[in-house]
């Protein structure tokens, strides 16, 4: 595994860690805004992630059960972290629900492909350029035209793809992994249920 993947294997947990931390510090009425208490939550978070399990830190033992961590799930990481210390809004509502949209279909495509439950295996798809280039690249300049920020996502996406940064090499690493589709899946039946709102 190359040393950007293993920054990455690193960055999600902490990006997720940090959130968690902030919600608790809520819970415990304070008020965790500004770069002191992201810089603070963060190297807490580091800190953890660590810490040797089996001889090995925390977060690289994680990647045991989760191997990679998508683009687009370390965007929504990264928005929800300027969101709760900084009060920026770098996904919209409108972004984060294409977001949802996006993961859900792509990972119910994939996912029973992939597991021989169909005529072909999608993730083979994602080694060479091929119709999943050129659907996914299509869909990032509709949403780009309509000033959806997925569309900047997925071409970091490709970005991320050209510079090897899944240890696999495949497309589909960089654009889904299990808990991406699963939150997606999540937040998305949840916004179909309650009365449409900004999450």
């Amino acid at each position: 595994m190359n040393g950007v993947s293993i920054m990455v294997s690193f960055l999600a947990p902490m990006l997720a860690l940090i959130l968690l931390l902030a919600r608790l510090a809520r819970a415990l009425r304070w008020q965790p805004r500004g770069a002191g208490w992201c810089v603070g939550l963060g190297l807490l978070s580091l800190g953890v992630l660590f810490l040797p399990v089996g001889g090995f830190p925390l977060a690289r033992v994680l990647v045991v059960f989760q191997d990679h961590w998508s683009v687009p799930l370390l965007a929504w990481l990264v928005a929800g972290v300027a969101k709760t210390f900084f009060n920026t809004e770098l996904l919209r509502a409108e972004d984060r629900r294409a977001m949802w949209i996006f993961g859900s279909v792509s990972g119910l495509f994939l996912y029973p492909l992939a597991l021989g439950l169909g005529p072909v295996d999608s993730f083979a798809w994602g080694w060479r350029f091929g119709p999943l280039f050129v659907v996914v690249g299509i869909v990032a300049m509709m949403l780009q035209c309509r000033r959806n920020r997925l569309g900047l996502v997925l071409l970091l996406t490709f970005c991320a793809w050209l510079a090897r940064l899944p240890e696999s090499g495949n497309l589909w690493d960089c654009l889904i992994d299990p808990v991406f589709f699963f939150a997606s899946l999540g937040c998305l039946a949840s916004s179909l249920i309650r009365k449409p709102k900004a999450v």
